[in-house]
């Protein structure tokens, strides 16, 4: 046997558990922060509140799902939205826009949405739907399905159900663990569902050939399920519940922007930590997650503040004016300007919201696509939206304007789209068919 040897070169990403850390925490909003900070604080002795804070601020309403396996470092919607400023179906119509789809399976899609209830579930059947779109050729049931799994793949796990087994079953394919705990819930929500109620553990265990603690363990996981995922969209008043994370104020004609860290808690290294090290050497650990943290809240408030200016930089007509003013603007744009990497900005801006004189505003809102106009760079096509309700708001009740008249009125301000595009931006808008609008 001839033995040799071979060099290979490759190259691998590995995230740091400082970068991992900062990624978490960049993409939390500051409720989420408020509470790791808690969690850190019980778990860490050279980790204590500023000001001598001793007291936790509420904890989130959303809770962390469960986890087949606790270890990993990618949690299944661990830093969930504690709310949500659309409704179910505006947030179907908004994503259906990343797609290119023709006219035909637009209306496929529309009609789906509009037979999702409340709880995210499709309450009509494929045949009803088939009978019910007024299109020709007639739609057939693999059109309906492809469509209904674009629909599950882009809203929350379990959405587009069209039962409590499908939908706990979508949910558990976005849990990955290394024990096989997810497969055997999987086979539990598919076929014995109905097992739980009664507790059969021990039947469930002879059938599925695993042990008990194992079916206990699936069935935990099953429970901490949503069976109503489309709840998570039920209206609140945000001013009731979200507290903003940086404030837009006007002084001395110059827009400023600061950061709101009355509300939330903050930390810093005991001050006796030698003495900490000193009896006991093995916390060196805990003091060196102890300062990664406060370096990373550190540079997390720098870099929410950073995008946050450049942000309001391209958008001072909107801070002047209101909404109808809001320019189009990418996640790449600011990525350039700031030399900071798309994914970045995607975080910061996720569920961090800024009062301005025109109300409270996730920062993501500010950034939509170009439409066609006379406008250099075109128009936004959430100007676009606060123009048509700002239209339909000043019509004629007894004459409410048509889409086609909205149409018109737009390509005189210099605007061109179409009329379905007007119907699509209605319905995120809530607003019912110039018929029915009638007064």
């Amino acid at each position: 046997m001839k033995l040799s040897f071979n060099l290979k070169l490759s190259q691998s990403l590995k995230l740091t558990p400082l970068l991992q850390q900062s990624i978490k925490l960049l993409q939390a909003s500051q409720v989420e922060i408020n509470d790791l900070i808690n969690d850190y604080i019980n778990e860490n002795p050279f980790l204590e509140y500023e000001d001598n804070l001793s007291i936790s601020k509420p904890r989130n309403q959303y809770t962390k799902n469960y986890n087949a396996n606790e270890n990993q470092d990618d949690f299944y919607d661990f830093f969930e939205n504690q709310t949500k400023n659309l409704t179910l179906k505006e947030f179907l119509i908004e994503n259906s826009g990343v797609f290119s789809m023709s006219e035909r399976e637009q209306l496929v899609f529309y009609y789906l949405i509009d037979a999702i209830n409340d709880d995210g579930y499709l309450i009509t059947d494929f045949h009803d739907l088939i009978n019910d779109i007024p299109i020709s050729p007639k739609i057939s049931s693999f059109e309906l399905e492809a469509a209904l799994k674009i629909i599950q793949a882009c809203s929350h796990p379990g959405i587009g159900s069209r039962n409590l087994n499908e939908c706990l079953t979508l949910q558990l394919e976005n849990i990955k663990d290394t024990k096989n705990i997810t497969k055997i819930a999987q086979i539990i929500t598919k076929d014995y569902l109905n097992y739980i109620p009664a507790n059969k553990v021990s039947e469930l265990s002879r059938i599925i050939r695993v042990s008990e603690d194992e079916i206990q363990t699936a069935i935990k996981l099953i429970k901490s399920l949503n069976p109503r995922p489309g709840q998570i969209f039920k209206a609140i008043e945000k001013n009731d519940f979200i507290n903003h994370d940086l404030e837009v104020i006007n002084k001395n004609n110059q827009w400023e922007i600061f950061l709101n860290d009355e509300e939330f808690l903050k930390l810093k290294i005991v001050n006796h930590y030698d003495e900490l090290l000193q009896k006991e050497n093995s916390l060196k650990d805990k003091f060196q997650e102890a300062r990664w943290l406060v370096k990373n809240l550190e540079q997390r408030s720098i870099t929410i503040l950073r995008v946050s200016k450049e942000i309001m930089s391209y958008q001072v007509n909107f801070l002047d004016n209101g909404e109808e003013f809001i320019k189009p603007l990418k996640l790449k744009d600011i990525a350039e300007k700031l030399e900071l990497h798309e994914s970045t900005i995607s975080r910061v801006t996720n569920n961090k919201f800024i009062k301005t004189p025109h109300g409270l505003f996730e920062l993501k809102f500010f950034f939509s696509k170009a439409v066609a106009s006379t406008e250099k760079d075109g128009t936004s096509s959430k100007s676009i939206l606060a123009k048509i309700r700002y239209i339909v708001n000043n019509e004629d009740k007894k004459k409410p304007y048509s889409d086609e008249k909205i149409v018109l009125l737009l390509k005189q301000e210099g605007i061109v789209v179409a009329r379905r595009t007007i119907a699509k931006y209605r319905d995120i808008l809530n607003i019912a068919p110039s018929n029915q609008r009638k007064g």
